[in-house]
């Protein structure tokens, strides 16, 4: 039987395990079972830095690893436009109850997007790594029924607002996410997120930093600049949203000031039909159903920047951050460019969503604990590799 000691060295060298063919090394892990109930705890091994590598899959998404009690290994899509923690989606790969391990007896459905994913299962409470950190008595879902998500994903690590969870279970009670147990548990200083995506074109790796701005991995080019997170009915906390006014070139505006979120989640810039049709007319683009637009390689070359005027800050995106990476999301066309901003209704009150385009380009803080949202920019801001 492992001790809590090395059950917890085992949970961390799996977390951090980088599973691309060329690197996935397990000749030094053990893999065991154990049933020791003590929870483990971050300072048995000394302190933690806090940061997780995600990597973008092909579905668009990208996604980081954890390691539940049991050892199995999670591969979960960031969404910071959701708050509850789920995995075992790819029949597999199931999820298989671990030392730490209780069903709960709790039902969970979601639905995201409109119902496009939709999960049904149960709330389990379990010990999880991320990277090297440690969370106990996480709550974390185990489907009985899962549609819509992509097949090389086996769920969705939550990282949205606590409230966000209401409605979630059965028993109307919020649930404590990842970051709320960090934190709460002495894992973490300081209830804030930092998230950096790099854009495909150079990898498309990326890095979560719990409690810290990990300076000594990220190239900033700026100073974060922080906003309060925009109320809704009440509460500053059911979104990660923000207001901003959209502006296409220098004169040109697209949406008047008006509240949105940012949603690691989503593979698009999302903005409402009005202010879309300004952005379609602006660009010339072709509309396809449901809601995507193609230029031509004329088009392009003429392309203007689009800002985003957030706290009295403008947050630019280039012509090249603004359409998808080629050739694997373009028509078969080498002359067509399928653009990263869609049409959508986010739903009331929200008129926009800054999705991976924003976040590929943008390093972005999340702070619960001041409701705050921060923004700077990094090295890949204006980079021309899609």
């Amino acid at each position: 039987m492992l001790s809590p000691r090395s059950l917890l060295s085992v949970l961390l060298a799996l977390s951090c395990v980088n599973t691309s063919p060329t690197h996935l090394d397990t000749a030094n892990v053990t893999f065991a079972r154990a049933s020791d109930p003590k929870p483990l705890h971050n300072n048995q091994l000394g302190k933690r830095d806090g940061t997780l590598i995600v990597q973008r899959d092909d579905s668009g998404y990208y996604c980081a690893y954890i390691v539940t009690s049991s050892l199995s290994r999670f591969k979960l899509a960031v969404d910071t436009g959701s708050a509850y923690t789920w995995v075992g989606a790819r029949q597999h790969n199931p999820y298989v109850q671990g030392f730490a391990s209780r069903a709960t007896g709790v039902p969970a459905v979601i639905k995201y997007g409109g119902g496009l994913v939709t999960f049904k299962g149960e709330t389990y409470n379990d010990t999880i790594a991320l990277g090297a950190v440690i969370v106990n008595h996480q709550g974390i879902g185990v489907p009985t029924e899962v549609n819509g998500l992509a097949a090389s994903i086996d769920g969705i690590l939550g990282l949205g607002p606590t409230a966000q969870t209401e409605g979630t279970s059965s028993d109307g009670r919020l649930i404590p996410t990842v970051m709320d147990n960090l934190y709460s548990q002495g894992a973490i200083s300081s209830p804030s997120l930092g998230i950096y995506f790099t854009p495909s074109g150079v990898g498309g790796v990326g890095l979560l930093s719990f409690g810290h701005i990990d300076r000594t991995m990220l190239r900033l080019t700026s100073d974060v600049q922080y906003v309060p997170v925009t109320k809704f009915f009440g509460s500053e906390n059911y979104f990660w949203s923000v207001e901003a006014t959209i502006m296409y070139g220098d004169s040109m505006p697209i949406l008047d000031l008006a509240p949105g979120m940012v949603d690691t989640g989503s593979p698009w810039i999302s903005i409402a039909s009005a202010a879309f049709s300004n952005y379609a007319t602006a660009t010339g683009g072709i509309l396809h159903p449901p809601g995507q637009l193609t230029i031509t390689q004329d088009q392009y070359n003429n392309l203007q920047v689009l800002y985003f005027v957030i706290g009295g800050q403008s947050y630019h995106l280039s012509p090249n951050a603004q359409i998808h990476p080629r050739p694997s999301e373009s028509s078969s066309s080498n002359s067509e460019f399928w653009l990263a901003v869609q049409v959508t209704e986010p739903g009331f009150p929200l008129a926009f969503s800054l999705g991976v385009p924003f976040f590929q380009r943008y390093y972005v803080v999340l702070n619960s604990g001041s409701y705050e949202i921060g923004f700077a920019s990094h090295i890949y801001t204006d980079s021309t590799t899609n």
